[in-house]
This record gives C-alpha cells, structure tokens and sequence, in this order.
C-alpha cells in the first residue's frame, strides 16, 4: 500500500495504481480506460490523490502514461479535473504534475502535451 492509503483501481482493461517514489507519489496508468463514464471511478481516485498529496505536502506527483493504450475523451476530462484542482490552491501549497508519455501512442502524443496548458508552470509533460 502507498503512503496515501488509496487503493488501485482494477476495472475491466484498466489499472490505475499509485506508488511511493521517494519523497513524491507517482500514478500508474494501464491497458485501456474506454468505459462510458470513467468519471465514476476516476474521479474518487483524484479526489482522494489530491487531498493526500495537499496534506502530506508532497512536491511531485508523477503520473505515468506509458502503459495506457487508450484513453477515451471522458477518461482525459477526469484528468484534466484533477489538474485543475491546482488552480484553487495557494501558491505555496500547489504540487507538480510531472506526465510522462509514449510517443510512440499516437493518443498520448496529440493529447497529453495540451494539458501543459492548463495550470502553465505546475504541469511538466515529458
């Protein structure tokens, strides 16, 4: 189990899990996530990732895309909310989101470097 205490998420083709790494976190993400509303499991999840990561003042939160073969337009909203919690935290308290991706995921490639843009200077895509 992770220091946050949240549990992964194993649902149909998906795996969503969380790791220590050092003094950070970072977020796992497998197979496919094409489930109509993955809202309704990721969402709780980024819930819970976010409060733990603002109390245990965690710097960095790796999320790791490498494994997810696919991810649904409604999957990338999920994320992006996550993201966006940021923004309602002061300066001192917010965290890096650092996404790593395959570049050689055609997906990963044409969506996940936009999610730079959102909260610029706190989200780092490699």
């Amino acid at each position: 189990m992770n220091r946050l205490n949240i549990e992964k998420i194993h649902e149909d083709r998906m795996e969503v899990e969380i790791f220590d790494d050092d003094s950070n976190i970072c977020v796992k993400f497998k197979g496919d996530i094409d489930m109509e509303d993955p809202g309704v499991l990721l969402d709780p999840f980024f819930n819970k990732l976010h409060e733990g990561v603002v109390a245990q003042k965690i710097k960095e939160v790796r999320a790791d895309f490498n494994e997810l073969n696919f991810l649904n337009s409604s999957g990338i909203k999920a994320v992006a909310k996550w993201i966006m919690k940021l923004t309602e935290l002061e300066d001192d308290r917010k965290y890096i989101i650092r996404i790593l991706y395959n570049r050689d995921i055609t997906w990963q490639v044409t969506s996940l470097p936009t999610l730079n843009f959102l909260v610029p200077g706190v989200v780092k895509v490699e």
